[in-house]
């Protein structure tokens, strides 16, 4: 019998150590997130891209918005 099931990040090691000290299980490594279609390599490297970030590379919640008012008016006085 085959059983999928999905764990935080932050739980996994653990959980995983106790699956493996039940007598008949296995775990098998998948490479694709179920839910979300990706490799898990890609959420791995996007995770060591975050915390490689220092705050002069990232822009507030509210100049984030603003960028994206201005590029909506800009596409739109385009047509």
């Amino acid at each position: 019998m085959n059983l999928t099931i999905e764990i935080d990040r932050e739980h996994y090691s653990f959980v995983k150590e106790l699956l493996e000290r039940l007598e008949g299980v296995r775990i098998i490594k998948s490479d694709y997130e179920i839910t979300k279609g990706l490799p898990t390599h890609v959420f791995e490297k996007i995770e060591e891209y975050g915390k490689s970030l220092k705050d002069e590379d990232l822009i507030s919640k509210k100049d984030f918005f603003k960028f994206i008012d201005e590029e909506i008016c800009r596409l739109n006085s385009q047509k």
